[in-house]
Order: C-alpha cells, then structure tokens, then sequence
C-alpha cells in the first residue's frame, strides 16, 4: 500500500483545484470520491446551470468547469478513487513523522496528509412543502435539473430566493415559454446582477409573498396553486414543470465520526491554516467553517492555497519560503 503526500478527500470543484495544487508543488497526490464520476455538485446536481462568480469567466456550465477543472488536475496524474466513500481516518505516528490510514468502502489507503474537500456532504435536496408535489418527483417537479432543452416550450415554475433558483430561472428562461420566479419574501439572497437580469428579463414573472401549497395535475402537471401572504388571498397558476431551488440538507455522514471539531455542518478551521483541531488534517471549501466564512467556489479556490502552503510546511520543513519558491537543489531531492 503505497504512502502519498496528501489525500484528498472529495472530487468537487475544490477538491479538483486541491490536487491540482499539491501537484504543481511536487506532492504524490491521491483523491476520493464517492461517486461515480469527479466534479461533484457541479457535475451531479446541476451540470447545465450557468454559474458566474468564478474568475475569468464571464459565465461558464458548471459541466464545463468541472472537466477544465479534470483535466487541469490530470496533468500531475493524481491517483484517483471514485465510487469510494471514507469511513474513517486513524493516525499512525512514527516520531515526528504523521501518517494517517484512511479506511474506505472499498479499502484502506496511507497518507502523510488529509485535506477534506467534500462541500455539503451528501446532496439531500430540500423538498417543496406542497400538496400533490411529491407524486410529480422526478416527472414533472425537479430538483436535480435535466438537459434545459426539456423545458423548450414550457411553462415553468421555479421555487426559491436564493442563487439557485435565480440562476436557474434565468437559465430555463432560454428554453422555456415563460418561467415563474416564486419566493416567500420580497428580499432574494441571490447576486444583484442575476437578479437584475430576472427583472429585466420579457420572460420571466416574480411573485414575491407567495407560497406554493399544492401542484395540480391528473397524469402530468397543469397549475399550481399560489397562496398570497401578504394579501390573504390564492391564485391558480397554469404550468408544465417545477424547479425547486430551495438548496439542499447538508449532511457530512461519516465525517461526523473522524473526530473534528465539528459546528453545524462544518468542520472548524484555524483560517490562518485550514488546519483542523486533528494535526495533519485540514479542511477547505463549504465544509470548512470559521467566523466570517463565505461559501464561494472562489473562496474555496483561495483556502486551498493556505492549506497547502501549511502541508507543504509539515512535509518539507527544511524548505524556505512560499509554496512558488522552488529550486534545482529542492527538485532533485524530491
């Protein structure tokens, strides 16, 4: 069982980045996943929504970012494991020297490092609170969205306040006959600019203190109806399909039993380090919590660079300087 530099557990966009990084610095790189396939929200739950917020690209398919992101991260050649959910993470020390041992679903692996990219955890989507919604899951009411060209043609309701659900109304928006923006208050917790488009746009209506209390429908979804808060009053609304945007459950599953400081749904992080309470285990992206914290891939993006300039630290300490500063001497010795 070969020992390598850094595992990195999780193969979403930051977990990507992750073992790009430590390869680019020289590390022997390892990544687990626990599905089938890398990319993980963005390539799971949502491959076709435009995302906005990652520099250098005006907007790009979260598809499309996860394979640059892949391919980015083949150039160093990482040992990857899909289909590999870890189950627990036990530290063997010898001296100064830590490796940990990684007990997954199908294994075990060595490592001198863990680095914990796994986002939310599971992906546990928060359902609509409406009657009728749960006979249409999957036919009709969507919460993991198909190809935008099913929607061609249709009237469609998308549910929700947040980034989620403004992105994908403005993405349904190309494909649909009209699309239906409905959120509880009048205040979205979604980027200003998308939700300038969303009120600009000819084809898209926002309700504001409206609540969806039943879908409506024998064989296949014809209305939804509407209760106004704000005015006490409801209202039928013809559509062919739902999305619900409401975001999802966060739930860390075994993380919960690797012995981290945990608050919430994070793991408590030093930011000045990434590192966690456990010495050798480090933590970025929506799963790393400290005070102040914004969930941004391109947060995520910047603790991988602290992260691993304090890894690379704990490997190499006889090296100087930033994790960029290398020289023919260190490069010969590793």
């Amino acid at each position: 069982m070969d020992l390598y530099d850094i595992t990195v557990i999780g193969g979403g966009p930051v977990g990507l980045f992750s073992a790009t990084m430590a390869g680019l610095h020289g590390m022997k790189v390892k990544i687990l996943e626990s599905l089938p396939e890398l990319g993980g929200q963005l390539y799971a739950l949502y491959p076709e929504k435009p995302i906005y917020d990652v520099a250098g690209f005006p907007s790009i398919l979260a598809k499309d970012l996860a394979n640059a992101l892949v391919s980015q991260m083949m150039r160093f050649k990482p040992m990857v494991c899909l289909s590999e959910s870890v189950l627990s993470i036990e530290e063997r020390s010898q001296g100064s020297e830590y490796e940990f041992v990684l007990t997954t679903t199908k294994g075990a692996h060595r490592s001198r490092s863990v680095l914990i990219a796994i986002g939310l955890g599971s992906f546990v989507p928060r359902k609509l609170p409406a009657m009728g919604a749960d006979r249409f899951e999957d036919d009709g009411v969507y919460y993991f969205v198909p190809s935008l060209t099913h929607f061609a043609g249709h009237r469609v309701a998308v549910v929700g306040g947040g980034d989620t659900a403004v992105d994908w109304a403005l993405a349904v928006s190309n494909y649909a006959q009209h699309v239906h923006l409905i959120h509880r208050r009048d205040e979205f917790r979604a980027q200003e600019d998308s939700l300038r488009q969303v009120l600009e746009s000819d084809t898209i209506t926002v309700h504001t203190f409206a609540e969806v209390t039943e879908v409506i429908g024998a064989h296949t979804i014809e209305a939804m109806r509407l209760a106004q808060t704000d005015a006490d009053s409801e209202e039928i609304l013809p559509i062919d399909a739902v999305i619900g945007g409401l975001g999802f459950q966060p739930n860390l599953g075994p993380a919960k039993t690797w012995g981290l400081d945990l608050k919430g749904s994070g793991v408590v992080v030093s930011p000045s380090t990434m590192g966690t309470n456990r010495q050798g285990i480090f933590a970025v992206g929506d799963v790393a919590h400290y005070d102040g914290k914004v969930k941004l891939i391109a947060t995520g993006f910047g603790e991988v660079g602290i992260a691993l300039a304090r890894i690379r630290t704990l490997l190499h300490p006889e090296l100087k300087g930033l994790p960029h500063s290398t020289n023919v001497k260190s490069l010969r010795q590793h």
